[in-house]
């Protein structure tokens, strides 16, 4: 398919790399004046609907996305048959040969690419894409070094089904999924922060952490086994990173990082505290720890009012009741023990938690007091729409039935949190939108618009003026450069016609003459163009140069002379011998007949068009071959 042009613009120029589902060309696009990727289905499963089906699957979703960490689609087509993609060109290996180049990775260098692979994951989950497939294959590294995550083929949205039914094939990369796709179950965003804390693994010990002899054996350890940790392995790795990849790896959804949001925050926590012991660890409770005060029980003494009989009692009485005393006091504490169990275990007084969100502290504690139940303030952090001082979420929720004396934990609002808006004009795309990030700004769309000014993939301008002081996660919009705007022109069919009427037509269509090459044709009369590239119907840049083949008519023919001698060890003493000539291509006879050997030579005079090869016989027997070029005028050849 090499030097074919698809959809009138993109022409194949060398393969690049291909799976089992397509074939992926580096292509040049005479539109724009760029190379790009073209990714197309194998022609043996065009035929086939779920490959076609998967095929178009990956532009949609892929198409759906924009961003830094992403390989951008430009275009998708079909043409006679051939289903491709037109995706962006990364210059580029992926991130497993990377690592297979290097052993493993420094720890610094492992966080910095994993905080480009989750800044992707992040937005294809905020687009509600679930990859399905992270693995460093997967993961292209551009040569100015920037990350691009790949292959949507088995992308799914999490509003379609994400359950694969028994029987159905498992999808994924057996080294890389996560033991709810090994399972077949429900696959979500968190099976990909599993496949990247994998990824994560690897780069860090350059071996990935379960490996066998066939596929099942490998998907039943991600199940089953318990994973030898990177620091088991090399003992190089900060604390902070060995944390993180043990939460993303953890068997059970529920125990890992909930969204890549939160996993990009420890990312960058661990890159300024290596050491830090911050990453919390998930835990699953049924009900909160509940503080409960002590049950207070008054017991009234009796008061003997017949305290004049006592001295009355007779002496055998007294023993009754000193034996009988405290018999009676280990009965009472045994009553009050098991009064205080019943009254702790199975006497249970509940109450309805309230909605407490968005109240101060003052007045959640009033509403909490009235219903016997505490505050415990656990935690604070900055809200853009909570107020300064507010609750901002609580546990149990609202609603929940709890013991009384139990404690609500809440976390408190520290009030809007705000950020500088950094200077970005004049950087690189992935530069500046790097910057926005780590200032806590979201950039929410970019404009391409042509630019003398700045190089293409430049800021050109920002939505919001540098140095504005803006709440953070504000929404910010760039104007990106794409290069000097470069006028394009289609290209006019100049063969069939003569060399200076294509030449006035070439320059009439704002273009430039280019090479003219000479060749001979049986079929085309001399001084008409045989041949032109780049073809017709293709648009190309305005002074592009094209190239002419000329006809030069029929190749000449010139006859030759040839001189076989007579005498020699063939002769043999006769005196007559059989000269004969066959063409050596189809053995054809073109010439035979008898000599006297006093002759001494045989002088043949031979005429046919072009080069061609012949066997000469002496009385049967070989004597020579001999290839006689007839379009060259020279002297007979022997």
């Amino acid at each position: 398919m090499l030097g074919m042009i698809l959809g009138g613009r993109y022409e194949l120029l060398e393969k690049i790399g291909g799976g089992g589902m397509a074939i992926v060309y580096k292509a040049k696009c005479h539109l724009l004046k760029r190379y790009v990727a073209v990714k197309i289905l194998r022609p043996e499963l065009v035929e086939d609907d779920e490959f076609v089906t998967r095929f178009r699957r990956e532009s949609q979703a892929a198409a759906s996305l924009s961003h830094p960490n992403i390989v951008n689609i430009y275009d998708v087509g079909e043409e006679d048959g051939i289903y491709y993609i037109v995706m962006e060109y990364v210059d580029g290996g992926t991130l497993k040969d990377y690592i297979k180049k290097k052993g493993s990775l420094d720890p610094e260098e492992t966080i910095d690419i994993g905080l480009h692979i989750c800044s992707a994951i992040k937005h294809a989950h905020d687009n509600k894409i679930v990859h399905r497939d992270i693995k460093p294959q997967n993961i292209l590294m551009d040569s100015d070094g920037s990350i691009k995550v790949a292959d949507f083929g088995i992308a799914r949205a999490v509003t379609s089904t994400t359950v694969t039914m028994a029987g159905s094939n498992v999808m994924g990369s057996v080294h890389y999924f996560s033991p709810e796709q090994a399972r077949g179950g429900y696959v979500d965003e968190k099976s990909d922060l599993y496949s990247l804390g994998v990824v994560l693994f690897e780069m860090c010990t350059g071996n990935v952490p379960f490996n066998g002899d066939s596929a099942v054996s490998i998907a039943l350890k991600h199940i089953q086994e318990e994973i030898v940790w990177p620091n088991d392995i090399c003992d190089h790795i900060p604390r902070s990173l060995q944390a993180i990849i043990k939460k993303a790896l953890e068997k059970e959804q529920c125990m890992r990082y909930q969204s890549a949001q939160e996993m990009m925050d420890d990312l960058r926590r661990a890159l300024v505290e290596p050491d830090g012991d911050f990453v919390v660890t998930n835990i699953s409770s049924d009900m909160p720890t509940q503080a409960i005060n002590p049950v207070k029980i008054n017991n009234t003494d009796a008061v003997d009012k017949n305290g004049d009989n006592e001295n009355k009692e007779k002496p055998k009485k007294n023993k009754v009741v000193l034996y009988l005393l405290p018999i009676g006091l280990l009965l009472a504490f045994l009553i009050f023990i098991g009064s205080k169990i019943y009254i702790n275990n199975f006497m249970i007084i509940e109450e309805v938690v309230p909605d407490i969100t968005g109240l101060s502290i003052e007045e959640a504690e009033n509403i909490l007091r009235a219903k016997q139940l505490g505050l415990d303030i656990v935690g604070n952090k900055n809200s853009k729409d909570i107020g300064e001082g507010r609750i901002i979420s609580q546990d149990p929720v609202a609603g929940t039935k709890i013991k009384v004396s139990s404690n609500i934990n809440v976390i408190v609002s520290l009030g809007p949190k705000t950020t500088i808006v950094p200077n970005v004009v004049g950087k690189s795309e992935q530069e500046a939108i790097m910057e926005l990030e780590n200032a806590h700004l979201e950039v929410t769309s970019r404009e391409y618009k042509a630019d003398d000014e700045y190089p293409r993939g430049f800021v050109i301008a920002q939505s919001i003026q540098h140095d504005t002081e803006v709440l953070d996660g504000t929404t910010i919009d760039l104007v990106i450069s794409d290069g000097p705007k470069v006028s394009t022109v289609k290209v006019s069919k100049y063969t069939d016609l003569q060399l200076d009427v294509a030449r006035q037509l070439i320059v009439s269509d704002n273009l430039k003459e280019g090479n003219i090459f000479q060749i001979y044709s049986d079929t085309v009369p001399k001084g008409i163009v045989i041949k032109q590239k780049p073809e017709q119907g293709v648009y190309v840049e305005e002074n592009r140069k094209i190239d002419l083949w000329v006809s030069m008519g029929s190749r000449p023919n010139y006859p030759k002379k040839l001189e076989i001698p007579l005498t020699g060890e063939y002769s043999n003493g006769k005196d007559k011998v059989v000269v004969k000539i066959e063409r050596a291509d189809n053995r054809s006879i073109i010439h035979e007949r008898e000599y006297s050997v006093d002759e001494g030579v045989a002088v043949i005079e031979l005429s046919e068009r072009g080069v061609v090869d012949y066997n000469i016989y002496i009385d049967d027997q070989l004597t020579q071959k001999i290839t006689i070029d007839f379009t060259k005028k020279e002297e007979d050849q022997k």
